[in-house]
């Protein structure tokens, strides 16, 4: 007579499958709770000013107009779809995270090319009626209205 012996998936035993069974039902619904979260702290301008040499332009802006209204992301982040934004916010993020821990001259802050792009595109998304066919020579709008969002 043979004996018949079963094998257990993945070479583990039952408990630790019972296991890992449960921690996969408790914890895989509370990753979108992580990930909200994440993306809630992110994007606030607490969080913002906390790694970058941002304190005179976060002062401009908590005594601006546009407190009331706009945070960094909103400003910053392309407002079009969710899939641009977290592609924009980690790209943005890698940038600004290379330039401050390995550029020289870690007070100076630029913003990138696509960055740029984006500002301009959510001060006309929220000032369009305002500025309709006022500037025909391709400035952007900072460089006449310097500081008033926010300081630079």
């Amino acid at each position: 007579m043979k004996t018949v012996v079963r094998k257990n998936p993945l070479g583990l035993s039952w408990r630790v499958l019972i296991m890992l069974g449960l921690a996969v039902v408790i914890f895989v619904p509370l990753i979108p709770l992580g990930v909200r979260s994440a993306w809630v702290y992110t994007s606030t301008p607490e969080f913002c000013v906390s790694c970058h040499m941002m304190t005179a332009q976060y002062s401009n802006w908590s005594h601006s107009a546009h407190r009331n209204w706009a945070t960094c992301s909103d400003c910053h982040l392309p407002q079009q779809s969710v899939t641009l934004k977290v592609a924009a916010k980690v790209r943005e993020g890698i940038y600004h995270g290379y330039a401050y821990m390995l550029d020289k001259d870690a007070t100076s802050i630029r913003i990138s090319r696509l960055g740029g792009k984006s500002v301009m595109s959510n001060c006309i998304r929220c000032h369009g009626e305002l500025v309709q066919g006022v500037h025909k020579d391709n400035r952007n709008c900072w460089q006449c209205h310097i500081g008033l969002a926010h300081g630079y």
